[in-house]
């Protein structure tokens, strides 16, 4: 009886709190930035992933009817060599990635423009994991750009 209810306890319950605790990051719903009360109907000229930025911040992407005109080139990304050991067994690299925001009224008054936002990551890897460093290059990529949308969506809820 004692391990039937241990069992349960591992099969129903642990997976269910799991699933509760983290649920609110289920599906990119999770909301990001500051000041979340100041939205407004923008349209976006921007890569789709920073669009879903904004939508999960409370925006309205709207392109016919909008308030504001939100401009968004990049991400960039550069890799620049720190160091290399005499022995060509560890590498490190920083990575930066890059963004300018433009922001306007919908009557084309600019509010902000080409806004530069960056952030620049250190990689340090062995030459016999180059497999694995790639992987890393990509998940470091990946948390400079969550930086650079919840930077860009702060700006502009700064000027609305």
């Amino acid at each position: 009886m004692r391990i039937l209810t241990i069992l349960r306890l591992a099969f129903f319950a642990l997976p269910l709190f799991a699933l509760i605790s983290c649920g609110y990051k289920l599906g990119g719903l999770e909301v990001i930035g500051d000041n979340q009360d100041k939205v407004a109907e923008v349209k976006i000229l921007s890569p789709n992933n920073f669009k879903q930025s904004f939508i999960n911040a409370g925006f309205t992407i709207s392109s016919d009817n909008f308030l504001y005109l939100i401009k968004i080139e990049g991400p960039t990304y550069s890799k620049e060599t720190t160091s290399v050991t005499s022995s060509a067994t560890e590498n490190e690299f920083t990575i930066t990635g890059k963004i300018e925001v433009s922001l306007e009224d919908n009557k084309g008054n600019i509010i902000i423009q080409n806004k530069v936002f960056s952030l620049s990551k250190d990689h340090k890897f062995s030459s016999s994991n180059i497999n694995s460093s790639e992987s890393e290059e990509n998940t470091i990529k990946s948390d400079i750009e969550k930086y650079l949308q919840i930077q860009a969506v702060n700006l502009v809820r700064s000027k609305i």
